[in-house]
């Protein structure tokens, strides 16, 4: 079970999941990133199934649909240079940075080494 966060935070998210479905080694790097970070890290998506994926336009084939992904919400620059700092310590090599989001995963079946944004364009 994750050290920092709670079953409920994923229970919160958009679409609702449970801690359940998500990926335990995917979990302990979460912990890990939290740990580093300082702050608190506060989830708007996890795990989405594919279903979801497909009836909101998506491949259905993302990291989130593996447990092995979140969008944390973010609105400071401040705090994006913290997790992106933590997570890139803690070995992850996808990162997605939006406006009010960044997100993490560590799927090993999609492109490595990659920071992309949400900007379009």
């Amino acid at each position: 079970m994750a050290k920092w966060f709670s079953a409920s935070e994923f229970l919160r998210c958009t679409p609702s999941c449970t801690i359940f479905q998500m990926d335990g080694a995917f979990l302990d790097l979460l912990d890990a990133i939290r740990e580093r970070a300082g702050i608190p890290l506060v989830l708007n998506s996890a795990y989405r199934s594919a279903a979801w994926e497909l009836s909101h336009g998506r491949t259905g084939t993302s990291a989130h649909c593996q447990g092995k992904a979140v969008d944390i919400r973010c609105r400071t620059s401040a705090n994006r240079y913290k997790i992106v700092k933590a997570a890139l310590e803690c070995g992850v090599r996808r990162i997605g940075i939006a406006q009010t989001y960044i997100h993490i995963d560590n799927a090993d079946d999609h492109a490595q080494d990659v920071i992309w944004d949400y900007y379009g364009g």
